[in-house]
């Protein structure tokens, strides 16, 4: 599936993380470092965007979450918190065009290492493109507190979506290494530019 260069195919180190847990800090760490960036959350926005095609195939998937004729995030994010069927349906729907669009990024990358960024990595099925995986992961209260920030939501809420993705032990036990965000930020992006230099000298 990759690009050959120089007789090499690119590393692909994957990064995933349950909502609230630092993925896009560590992301934006490894970008400020100079390193490849595939994000699957970015390509999920460019595809899905406001009057897109993309959009419009969510409208008329889920005419529930619609609003005067637009789809409303905040009502798609609410419905697949609580209801397992439309969360499936959803993914049914959008990692199809997701993955084809990541695999064609990395197959034309030049950069010798990539980072593919991906909250649904094992759900996807795109740990299996990877060399190796990483995983973010925090304490309960941290992630709570955070996506309650993000989203401006109540801890109930927040929980729900928490609750609604992958168990965190399912993930740690997928990937191949774990790095912990509770810690200061400037810390735990250091630590996240160690990992990944170690493990791309592993690969």
């Amino acid at each position: 599936m990759n690009k050959v260069i120089n007789g090499k195919s690119p590393k692909i180190i994957g990064i995933t993380g349950g909502i609230g847990c630092g993925k896009t800090v560590a992301t934006n760490a490894l970008k400020a470092a100079g390193y490849c960036i595939v994000d699957a959350d970015e390509i999920s926005r460019e595809l899905f965007m406001r009057g897109s095609d993309g959009e419009r195939t969510l409208c008329s998937a889920f005419p529930q979450a619609q609003s005067n004729g637009t789809l409303d995030r905040g009502k798609l994010r609410a419905l697949i918190a609580t209801d397992e069927a439309a969360r499936k349906k959803l993914n049914g729907v959008t990692h199809p065009e997701i993955i084809h669009e990541i695999k064609h990024r990395i197959q034309n990358t030049d950069a010798t290492t990539v980072i593919l960024s991906a909250p649904l990595l094992f759900e996807s099925g795109l740990d299996a493109v990877c060399d190796k995986t990483i995983c973010i992961v925090c304490s309960l209260e941290s992630q709570t507190e955070r996506v309650m920030r993000r989203d401006g939501i109540g801890e109930s809420d927040a929980r729900a979506m928490i609750a609604a993705q992958m168990p965190d032990e399912k993930r740690r036990d997928r990937s191949d290494i774990i790095v912990s965000s509770d810690m200061p930020q400037s810390e735990f992006e250091k630590l996240v530019l160690q990992t990944v230099k170690q493990t791309e000298n592993s690969i």
